[in-house]
């Protein structure tokens, strides 16, 4: 199999990455079961570390090799491609975990799910990551995409980070410098980077409390979300000055669907899969609604969700859609 110039023989890939201790890989592994949307084709050789010194040894295998290199979290904001990914799949949760305690500071591994982190927190009556425990995604994740709702993000907790650079090496970041903004970070801009760890600073509170309000949250979720269908979350960013749910109603989309996939009748702002859609029938209603929504008023909807695999060039094109 050749790879934009590099020979990639899947059988010698398996047997060199099977020699790295705490590194569990397959062969022709079905990756729609193990992402939220539940579509796409297999991986190539896919490969779970347990820890960051196996993660690291596989990263610099791959950058050595020149073989393609995929990482996913918890695949909570990916639609993978129907004809799969091809190369190395990298897959963090929940083979990176666990959670330990100093204070007020968690420090967390990347595969750990976020609502793990908030139950954790809330045992321990720390404070601050109560917006997190409805999010279907892992810390890794939520740190590459600063994730947040209601008030909350991980730009008001993160303080500091760990990872594997571009050379392989572990490397980190505090502060400042993980560049938080809406749905960006450091390493949104840098996906060569795979996150290892980070430190939570929060706050000490009542856990009363503290479940009171998650309690809320979820029942506000409950309310709103569409919570039990296959979806990859909010699959639009808020544009400057509206709200894409708004948009996505406005344009008579909410409801929409098309094949096995669709618009949510309860939450214009997801895409869901009723079972069995391809994922090329879910990137349709990314299109289509896009279309609509500039139709009407003008306004390009940016995906969040993130595409994985063999995909034409630029299957979000606007062009296309106008």
């Amino acid at each position: 199999m050749t790879l934009k110039g590099t020979t990639f023989n899947q059988q010698v890939a398996k047997l060199q990455l099977e020699k790295i201790a705490d590194l569990v890989v397959e062969e022709n592994a079905p990756l729609a079961p193990l992402t939220r949307m539940h579509a796409g084709g297999p991986a190539d050789i896919l490969a779970f570390p347990y820890t960051p010194q196996s993660a690291a040894l596989l990263v610099g295998i791959c950058r050595q090799e020149n073989w393609p290199l995929t990482v996913l979290g918890k695949a909570s904001n990916v639609l993978v491609a129907d004809q799969g990914v091809r190369g190395v799949t990298l897959m963090l949760s929940p083979s990176l975990g666990g959670i330990t305690k100093d204070g007020a500071k968690l420090t967390v591994g990347a595969g750990v799910p976020l609502y793990e982190v908030s139950a954790f927190a809330a045992r321990h009556s720390l404070s601050g990551f109560e917006f997190a425990q409805g999010i279907p995604g892992s810390i890794g994740g939520a740190i590459f995409m600063n994730a947040g709702a209601f008030d909350g993000s991980m730009s008001k907790v993160v303080v500091r980070t760990r990872f594997i650079g571009a050379s392989g090496d572990i490397s980190e970041i505090a502060g400042d410098e993980h560049d938080f903004s809406y749905r960006h970070s450091y390493f949104s801009v840098r996906p060569d980077t795979i996150i290892l760890e980070t430190e939570l600073l929060l706050e000490p509170f009542s856990s009363v409390l503290i479940y009171e309000k998650m309690a809320e949250l979820a029942e506000r979720r409950y309310k709103t979300q569409p919570l039990e269908m296959y979806s990859a979350g909010s699959a639009f960013r808020r544009p400057e000055g509206y709200f894409a749910g708004k948009l996505i109603t406005d344009a008579g989309m909410k409801g929409y669907t098309r094949r096995k996939a669709g618009v949510s009748k309860k939450h214009a702002g997801f895409i869901v899969n009723y079972g069995g859609a391809s994922a090329h029938d879910i990137l349709q209603i990314f299109r289509d609604v896009r279309r609509a929504v500039f139709e009407m008023e003008g306004v390009v909807l940016e995906p969040e969700v993130r595409l994985v695999g063999e995909w034409e060039d630029d299957p979000f094109n606007m062009s296309d859609d106008r």
